[in-house]
């Protein structure tokens, strides 16, 4: 199995860098590459484990990166980056600070502000704890645990993490949409960062926009020679929809990846499909192997 989307905990994953190439060497896992949000850090961690102890597979530097688009935000997978030209750039130095205490705070109280109108539950002593605790992710986890708001979440369609974020957090037409692509990179940026970082880029989980014509989307971003792939299996992404989008990649002539997304213990490593379908290295044997991976005396 392979899995090329996994985050830690220096971005909005629960696990450090360790742990997940522990978990990574337990699940079997053949190719692995950590793409936190807007950061490369894990690739440092990466200096100072013994990798070899716990993993024996391939691991590909890789990252994800945000970028605005008509009012909303999207993400950018870029592999094979040299992690020390992509430090250098701008949204990498902005993205290790992005989530701040005080920042996140601020958009924290902007949510429960929407909460008290909606007459939506949550608890007094809800705050920020650290650096990287999404304020999002934060309220939603709270508001879930209260009885009282079952039937208000399930008329506005708030389900868990996911649904929160990309249909409302992120979405103009919610009550809860707070507007977060001020100040952020277009995508014409994070391709150029990405490539001359050496990295080919990847649209991240196309259907997890819930975009109303994605195929008007991708064609765009292929017409402006933007992708070299796109992330075709995800833990998000159903049987039908993966393989919409590997004809898409085959009539294109883009690669294919894939990755669970992993953030915590209940998404399984190394599978799509809402945890169902294993990702296997033919997916990307096409492309993968021209890469060098960073711990190359393990590169068989």
């Amino acid at each position: 199995m392979i899995d090329l989307h996994i985050h830690t905990s220096n971005s909005d994953g629960d696990f450090t860098t360790e742990q997940i190439i522990k978990e990574a060497g337990k699940s079997g896992i053949n190719i692995l590459s950590i793409t936190d949000h807007n950061n490369i850090t894990s690739y440092n961690d990466i200096k100072n484990i013994p990798v070899e102890k716990y993993y024996s597979g391939l691991i590909i530097a890789g990252t994800e990166l945000e970028f605005a688009k008509d009012g909303k935000l999207f993400d950018m997978l870029g592999y094979g980056i040299n992690p020390d030209i992509l430090r250098g750039t701008e949204i990498i130095q902005k993205g290790m600070i992005h989530s701040t205490i005080e920042g996140e705070t601020k958009i924290l109280n902007q949510l429960k502000s929407i909460c008290d109108k909606l007459g939506i539950m949550y608890s007094d002593n809800l705050i920020i704890k650290s650096a990287n605790n999404m304020a999002n992710d934060v309220l939603l986890d709270d508001i879930i645990t209260h009885k009282e708001n079952e039937e208000k979440l399930k008329e506005l369609g708030i389900f868990d993490r996911s649904t929160f974020y990309r249909q409302h957090f992120c979405e103009p037409k919610s009550p809860f949409y707070i507007n977060q692509t001020e100040g952020k990179f277009d995508v014409f940026y994070v391709v150029r960062a990405i490539r001359e970082a050496g990295g080919k880029t990847f649209l991240a989980h196309p259907f997890a926009y819930k975009l109303p014509n994605l195929k008007e989307f991708l064609d765009e971003l292929v017409a402006n020679n933007l992708l070299d792939g796109i992330e075709c299996e995800h833990r998000k992404h159903t049987e039908e929809q993966i393989e919409w989008l590997k004809e898409y990649c085959d009539e294109h002539n883009l690669l294919k990846s894939g990755g669970s997304d992993y953030h915590t213990a209940k998404h399984l490593m190394g599978h799509s499909n809402n945890n169902q379908k294993a990702i296997v290295k033919e997916l990307v044997s096409d492309w993968i192997y021209d890469i060098k991976p960073i711990n190359n005396h393990l590169y068989k």
